[in-house]
């Protein structure tokens, strides 16, 4: 199962390093897939999942260079607002895609208008990977499922709603589920590895946690 770290954090929210060039490198180098946020500032894109208010941000392209050098670890790429498709798309081309892909889509515009964001995506670049959300927000399986999407991001907003039978199903229509630990939503650090273990025992492909080092620690554990 592999391991995705919430915006390069290692053992927990670190705002000064998250999303980081260098925080990167060092999550990737330890086996950790990442998660990242990705924005528009004076048409250049900026790793940051808070507005740009300045160009002294961390620069996406410097990221996406380090990545580049990881292209067996799964990454994550955080969709925070629209209107630089093209300018993403250009700079994550010549990567290897079969491990990346983009999410978080119905947050941004709504799921009304996912498909024709998803459409913008797919026109500008086919091999550009799009996740579909399954939540408690309405974001359901049975719209998952239904979906040509092959990547699915499972959310747990208010309540530990999942169950192993959601994931068969889900793994019945081929689907790659990535799990969304409860840390990255305020719970503790005891409630949040124990459902991640939940999440491993039903095999789940992968889970974002601010806490991969214990997260690993914890399954290498179990099995």
């Amino acid at each position: 199962m592999e391991i995705i770290s919430h915006r390069a954090n290692l053992i927990g929210s670190d705002k000064r390093r998250e999303n980081t060039a260098e925080a990167c490198e060092e999550c990737l180098n330890l086996g950790f897939g990442l998660e990242l946020d990705v924005r528009n500032y004076l048409n250049g894109l900026y790793a940051k999942h808070d507005p740009v208010i300045s160009e002294d941000e961390q620069s996406w392209l410097q990221v996406v260079s380090v990545v580049s050098n990881y292209p067996l670890l799964p990454i994550a790429i955080n969709i925070k607002e629209t209107g630089y498709e093209q300018a993403l798309v250009n700079s994550i081309f010549d990567l290897c895609k079969e491990n990346i892909f983009l999410f978080d889509l119905e947050l941004v515009v709504g799921i009304q208008k996912y498909e024709s964001l998803l459409s913008t995506y797919k026109a500008l670049d086919l091999t550009t990977e799009v996740a579909v959300r399954v939540s408690d927000h309405n974001e359901t399986i049975e719209r998952a499922v239904e979906s040509h999407n092959r990547v699915i991001w499972l959310d747990e907003f208010d309540s530990f709603w999942a169950s192993q039978g959601t994931i068969q199903e889900l793994k019945k229509a081929s689907k790659k589920i990535y799990a969304v630990a409860p840390d990255l939503h305020k719970h503790s650090l005891d409630i949040s590895m124990s459902r991640c273990k939940e999440f491993a025992l039903w095999n789940v492909d992968g889970i974002c946690t601010d806490y991969p080092i214990m997260l690993k620690n914890i399954l290498e554990e179990v099995n």
